[in-house]
């Protein structure tokens, strides 16, 4: 039996720090996304696409979303989608309208679906169950378990709360493979001798925070727990560059070499952050914008950010008797930190230069 496990789709996600029209047309591909899934699930042959958590981002759904997810899930009829809401997702679109028969939900108690001797159990976990339903999951051993939950893992780091999903609690549950949402970037681990636990990640990255490979993860019982693999299925992908201008003598050169450099690596649909480091002089001048400016026709989406750092010694202007060296030495005897100085000297040359700040 094939399935597939996704999660954290956050449909009608306002996609936040893209310009207005990429960002309705981020929304539009994260919509059209699901859509391909659905008829790539019915296409070929999985029986059962699960949803572990957060496929919508908040509760609040909007018309056209949620007709056009259920439009999909019913062009796929031959296929079972099981729904687990998640934390940004809770109580939505359920019980607004009367879902289609092949879209099925997991509950607040353990909800199974049997498919011969695969048996897929889920339950909505918060603060009030998180510790009955370790004891309460029951599974025969004889078939072939896939558990589903959301949350995250003791020791992963979230920006969000979410149900905190102790591993050693599921050891010796019978679980073969244990389908989790919420951590938006593939990975997987063992759980016993017996499973293993996956998180699919997201299908579509929406922020510098979800770069790289996204997608879905697709399970053949037939072959074990080991007969699982991640398809990499996002119509874009989000990526962070670094590049260090310690070596440039002018940012002229550091635009060119990072526009070659990042055209080479990276497709045109791609969405980029563009980080430059590394210390220089105060004879270089850093500006940003004109990257973001030279790229912008290159990619999708670029933004360029400044983490660079001005290297000056308070003894090259200990005999400079100009209105520079005593506004040099001024900003180095004073109790800033030293990032800070080195933006103040640098906001201060500008102006003496006449340059734009």
């Amino acid at each position: 039996m094939k399935i597939i496990h996704c999660a954290d789709l956050h449909l009608d996600s306002k996609m936040e720090g893209l310009p207005p029209e990429k960002s309705k047309l981020r929304r539009e591909e994260t919509l059209s996304t699901f859509e391909k899934l659905c008829a790539f699930a019915s296409s070929n042959g999985v029986k059962a696409v699960i949803i572990a958590g957060d496929m919508f981002d908040t509760e609040r759904v909007t018309v056209k979303t949620r007709e056009r997810v259920i439009r999909a899930v019913k062009s796929a009829e031959d296929v079972d989608f099981l729904y687990l809401s998640g934390n940004h997702d809770d109580k939505s679109f359920i019980g607004e309208i009367e879902l289609p028969s092949n879209f099925k939900v997991f509950g607040r108690t353990w909800t199974s679906f049997r498919y011969g001797n695969v048996n897929i159990s889920g339950i909505v976990t918060d603060n009030r169950n998180a510790d009955a339903f370790y004891d309460g999951l029951l599974l025969n051993r004889e078939d072939f378990n896939v558990v589903v939950l959301h949350g995250q893992i003791a020791g992963y780091k979230s920006r969000n709360q979410a149900e905190i999903i102790s591993i050693p609690r599921l050891k010796e549950k019978n679980i073969d493979y244990l389908a989790l949402g919420h951590i938006h970037e593939y990975s997987s681990g063992i759980i016993d001798d017996r499973g293993v636990y996956v998180y699919s990640g997201c299908l579509e990255g929406r922020g510098f925070d979800e770069t790289g490979d996204k997608g879905f993860v697709l399970l053949d019982t037939e072959k074990g727990k080991d007969g699982f693999s991640f398809i990499d299925f996002a119509k874009r992908k989000l990526y962070e560059y670094n590049y260090n201008v310690e070596n440039d003598s002018n940012f002229f050169d550091t635009t060119d070499k990072i526009r070659s450099e990042v055209k080479e690596k990276f497709s045109a649909s791609s969405l980029l952050k563009i980080v430059i480091g590394g210390k220089h002089n105060a004879d270089y001048v850093v500006d940003k914008d004109m990257i973001t400016e030279r790229l912008s026709g290159d990619f999708f989406f670029v933004k360029t950010v400044d983490k660079t750092e001005l290297s000056i010694k308070k003894e090259d202007y200990e005999n400079d008797k100009t209105i520079l060296g005593e506004f040099v030495r001024e900003v180095m005897e004073s109790d800033m930190e030293n990032q800070v100085k080195s933006k103040v000297i640098m906001c201060g040359i500008k102006a003496f230069k006449g340059e734009e700040l």
